[in-house]
């Protein structure tokens, strides 16, 4: 064996071991990172997806309508947007722009979009897009809302009663 730290060979023990030791150290200290880091973002994943339930059974007990919730995840469900300001998403929607204005601070509150505030003069424009991560979260909204749409209208009809536009 060389004692010449210089110079190495393939066939070198010394060397091997210490590649070896080298290669054990850096999986014993990079894999629990990555495992870290991938644990962190399934958290967030879930944290997002218990906020979008909760924005669910928020609209199904009536404190956010159920129709505006749908349509505004439809919306953000359908396509790519990018960044979308208020109007575009109220009338995207046919939703007024005070409900819409409510229900997207919902869904910014659950981390399921993005809110930009600019100043223009006087006024603040703001603007949505969809946040990392957060378009199962708006599908799972969107088909809560649906299931309980649906749900309702089957309820209705049992009843003999009309719903909203069925006139």
């Amino acid at each position: 064996m060389s004692t010449d730290p210089t110079r190495e060979t393939p066939h070198d023990l010394e060397a091997v071991d210490r590649d070896d030791a080298y290669a054990q150290l850096v999986a014993r200290y990079s894999a629990p990172e990555r495992v870290a880091v991938a644990l962190d973002k399934v958290k967030a994943e879930a944290r997002r997806r218990a906020k979008a339930r909760q924005l669910v059974t928020r609209a199904r007990g009536g404190l956010l309508h159920n129709h505006t919730v749908r349509e505004i995840a439809r919306y953000f469900r359908k396509a790519e947007r990018g960044r979308v300001d208020l109007l575009q998403v109220s009338e995207g929607t046919g939703i007024p722009l005070t409900d819409s204005r409510q229900v997207l601070r919902e869904f910014v509150d659950a981390g399921l979009l993005y809110e930009y505030a600019e100043p223009v003069g006087k006024e603040v424009r703001r603007s949505y897009a969809l946040a990392e991560g957060g378009k199962g979260g708006i599908t799972e909204v969107f088909i809560e809302t649906e299931a309980a749409s649906r749900l309702e209208e089957q309820e209705n009809r049992a009843r003999g009663t009309l719903g909203w536009g069925e006139a």
